[in-house]
């Protein structure tokens, strides 16, 4: 509910985009020190990092001018400039195939280098959302709890005058909570991938079930809402991606041993 960190004349700082400048630092930096671990190249890594970025944030922004895109075409050029406006999960596809290709082009193990930096995102994606309170954006339905924020009048969230639920900060905490259970699974993975399968699933639950919290305009698919049916892929493709992985593991035992 302050969108304005810090203002200098003409020069302005937006406590959105310092959060999730926050985000991006902090976790970039966590996972530089995982991927010291196993080996990787600064240099290298910080690339596969850069060019990762780029398309996550290129995919949030296309993902949500297909959620909105009636509004879209009514304000191209509002939508395409705007601080906000972004689906996560449309950084989290375009973001996990970049990485796919880099693993490729640099000849790393993908599984292993989706582990190192999964188990970042969470902790990024949590100051991301600190910054979508700030801003007002991502909020939930309207509420008497008194959980109840009530955001200033021009702020996406104020337009109404009520107070509403404060998604923003239950994602977020959610999202710290992640972060704490991948580096506890870090230690303890069985095999490379297992981070991500995990990732995928309990993100997926986590926002399906934010998701019936929320208030703003997302779009929908059938009766459920846009994230909450990318949601339900993505859990399944993570159950299924962690099954074949574990059984691969256990393949390759097995060939060993023979």
């Amino acid at each position: 509910m302050h969108p304005i960190l810090f203002k200098f004349g003409s020069f302005t700082i937006y406590t959105y985009g310092f959060f999730v400048f926050l985000g991006v630092l902090f976790g970039y930096f966590f996972c530089l020190k995982q991927a010291k671990r196993e080996n990787i190249n600064k240099s290298v890594f910080s690339d596969i990092i850069f060019w990762t970025l780029i398309f996550s944030f290129l995919g949030a922004r296309v993902f949500y001018i297909f959620a909105d895109f009636e509004n879209f075409l009514l304000n191209p050029l509002e939508i395409l400039l705007s601080r906000s406006g972004f689906v996560f999960y449309g950084g989290v596809v375009f973001g996990i195939i970049a990485l796919y290709a880099l693993a490729k082009l640099h000849k790393i193990n993908f599984f292993k280098l989706s582990d190192i930096i999964v188990s970042g995102v969470p902790l990024a994606h949590a100051f991301g959302r600190l910054g979508c309170f700030s801003y007002g954006c991502c909020y939930g339905r309207p509420t008497d709890s008194f959980l109840g924020v009530l955001f200033p009048k021009d702020s996406p969230a104020g337009f109404a005058g009520v107070r509403v639920i404060p998604t923003q900060l239950i994602e977020a905490l959610s999202l710290f909570l992640l972060f704490l259970a991948l580096i506890f699974l870090r230690k303890r993975k069985k095999f490379d991938g297992q981070l991500l399968a995990f990732y995928l699933i309990f993100y997926s639950i986590i926002r399906f079930i934010i998701e019936f919290l929320r208030g703003d305009p997302r779009g929908s698919v059938f009766f459920l809402s846009l994230s909450q049916f990318i949601s339900v892929i993505l859990m399944v493709f993570g159950i299924f991606l962690h099954f074949w992985l574990r059984l691969r593991k256990q393949q390759e035992k097995t060939n060993k041993t023979i």
